[in-house]
């Protein structure tokens, strides 16, 4: 942060003590030595041209808040006047009478000459055109006069250093803008202040009781939001600035907030130690701020804004995140419980919260912050249920097949991961793959095959993928399901690695065969037809077969018309394909038709008698 102090000193080194003057320094130790600690405030010096308020008779200390910019412009204070640093910061007294104490010091370039050191306290904030940490040095002069914002009940603290004076003086404004009014010197006495120079003379360190000199004893909430230490020629009205430092300072104030949040869940109960859970994939959150005040008394106000970060351990929600909204304070005093709107994170891993207390600038609270270790909290993943269930025994050939029901699964983190409606993730991912052990009686067995993975969409029941898988041995298999996860979320699982469920037993068997024989028999008959001085043959020779030996009980086969042709002689026969499986008698009558009138027919006769015996056999069995 930047400060504005202001040094006009030329007093000689040897006339400078570290004896004090004045005896009360509350919770400091006012005796010259100024510690490299605390709130410190860097200034340019040397010969360098630094802002501070133009010469003019419109920028005296009494008149400077009434000034239309250009107020400020760039100066190269002298040495004796120009500051290297200041410090500043406050602190309370912890014996009886629990009071709050201002803290100053300054080093500046020189440790010669005399003057006035003086510190100014007013309650608004600068203007906003004295953005010091942004704005350029040509901004600044354009647009800010730091003292603009002054109102009544703002003061001033000068130390006369002139003759090695130890002598602190209070100011303070009266009256009503721009009518505004600088009270007379008072003299701070050694019940409420203490004052000491180093022993080289380039610094010097004060104490204030500002309870007792500025607050009036009273309890009520004050506070300070611009403060300009500076150097100036006088105690006077028209005293001229000679050297500021510019900056945003903290406010000064009797009494201090305090923000202290507890992660909840998002029904208001405490979060374990080990984290909650994800859920089905939304876990709603809150947080609660407990804010306190420390010093004064005052009805709450003002709001507590929450911001809740996913961030990896040991990192905190110290900046950004997601915002989560307001709350207001409520009640009639401090301290106040004030709960956060309900978050919902949608992923498993570290969140942070940070709550910012707005303060309450009515009744001069300083807000405050609580962005600790102890703001954070675990979302744990979930790990789900896997059941499985082969499908039938099979025959060696068949397919053989195992369905998972996969239960309890969470979402998959939603978009953003942090969001204020509920809104989910799409549903958990992954994969299930089904594993084939053995054949193997009493374990696992070998790996037999992996029979393949489907893809999973959230809770539901899967079954192994096509084609299916036929086994190549007989034997006793065991299935084995593993899910895959889908993280962050959801944990991988498996199911049956040990082959003891005997629900995923599937047994591939083959069944016995039997050989059982019957004889059967096809008669058939051949003619071979001659008649070698008529010339070529032409004619049909008819085949009959009969079930007795005579020609003349049923008729089996026939009659068939076997056309012959051609030079003699000829052979024909029947084609027959009926077959014959019972023992018995059978015979042929066989005639040839001649159709070439040189040759004559032959009448039909019994030709041919056979006699056939079946006899089979027992039916055989496979082992």
């Amino acid at each position: 942060m930047r400060w504005l102090a202001v040094a006009c000193l030329t007093i000689p080194l040897a006339v400078f003590s570290t004896s004090s003057a004045q005896a009360a320094d509350g919770p400091y130790t006012i005796d010259g030595v100024i510690p490299d600690s605390g709130t410190e405030l860097p200034d340019a010096y040397g010969n360098v041209k630094e802002l501070g308020p133009l010469n003019s008779n419109t920028t005296k200390i009494g008149v400077i808040h009434n000034d239309a910019v250009p107020t400020l412009g760039l100066t190269n204070p002298n040495s004796q006047v120009d500051l290297r640093r200041a410090w500043l910061e406050t602190a309370r007294d912890t014996s009886a009478p629990n009071h709050d104490w201002l803290y100053f010091a300054w080093e500046r370039d020189k440790n010669t000459g005399s003057g006035f050191i003086a510190y100014e306290f007013m309650q608004d904030p600068a203007p906003d055109g004295c953005a010091y940490e942004t704005a350029t040095d040509a901004q600044l002069i354009a647009n800010c006069n730091p003292w603009a914002n002054r109102r009544a009940g703002d003061f001033m603290i000068l130390w006369d250093q002139q003759g090695n004076s130890l002598d602190l003086y209070l100011r303070t404004w009266t009256g009503t803008k721009p009518n505004l009014t600088l009270g007379a010197p008072t003299k701070l006495d050694a019940d409420v202040s203490q004052a000491a120079y180093s022993s080289d003379g380039f610094r010097g360190e004060a104490a204030v009781d500002l309870t007792a000199t500025i607050f009036g004893g009273s309890a009520a909430c004050k506070s300070f939001a611009n403060t300009i230490p500076s150097t100036v020629t006088g105690n006077s009205d028209t005293a001229d600035y000679k050297d500021t430092i510019l900056q945003t300072a903290p406010p000064i104030t009797n009494c201090t907030s305090r923000t202290v949040t507890t992660p909840k869940t998002g029904s208001g109960a405490d979060i374990p130690d080990d984290g909650l859970t994800i859920g089905t994939g939304v876990a709603a959150v809150r947080d609660s701020a407990v804010v306190s005040l420390d010093g004064g008394t005052a009805e709450p106000a003002g709001k507590v804004d929450f911001w809740l970060c996913k961030v990896d351990s040991p990192g905190l929600c110290t900046t950004g995140g997601t915002s989560v909204g307001s709350t207001n304070l409520s009640g009639t005093s401090y301290p106040v419980t004030v709960p956060s709107p309900t978050a919902y994170v949608t992923s498993a891993g570290r969140y942070c919260w940070r709550a910012v207390f707005s303060g309450d600038s009515a009744n001069g609270i300083p807000g405050s912050t609580d962005a600790r270790a102890n703001e954070c909290f675990t979302v744990n993943p979930v790990t789900p249920t896997l059941s499985t269930s082969a499908g039938d025994d099979a025959l060696l050939g068949q397919a053989v097949t195992d369905t998972a029901t996969l239960s309890g699964t969470a979402t998959q983190p939603a978009n953003p991961v942090i969001n204020l409606t509920g809104e989910s993730g799409p549903k958990a991912a992954g994969r299930i793959t089904f594993t084939l052990y053995g054949p193997s009686d009493t374990e696992c067995g070998f790996l037999f095959h992996t029979v393949g993975a489907v893809n999973v969409s959230g809770n539901d029941t899967y079954s192994t993928p096509d084609p299916q898988y036929r086994p190549n041995a007989p034997g006793n298999y065991h299935w084995v399901a593993e899910y895959s996860g889908s993280s962050p979320n959801t944990n991988g699982t498996t199911h049956n690695t040990d082959c003891m469920d005997t629900a995923e037993d599937v047994t591939v068997t083959t069944v016995p065969s039997t050989v059982s024989t019957a004889q059967n028999w096809v008669p058939n008959d051949r003619a071979t037809v001659s008649a070698p001085a008529g010339g070529a043959l032409s004619g049909t020779v008819t085949f009959t077969l009969y079930d007795n030996a005579t020609c003349d009980g049923n008729v089996v086969y026939g009659p068939v018309d076997v056309p012959v042709a051609g030079a003699s002689p000829q052979t024909v026969g029947t084609s027959n394909s009926t077959r014959v499986t019972a023992s018995g008698t059978f015979s042929w009558k066989v005639a040839y038709d001649s159709d070439n009138a040189a040759q004559r027919d032959i009448p039909a006769s019994c030709k041919e008698v056979s006699a056939l015996t079946v006899t089979n056999g027992a039916s055989s069995s496979s082992p």
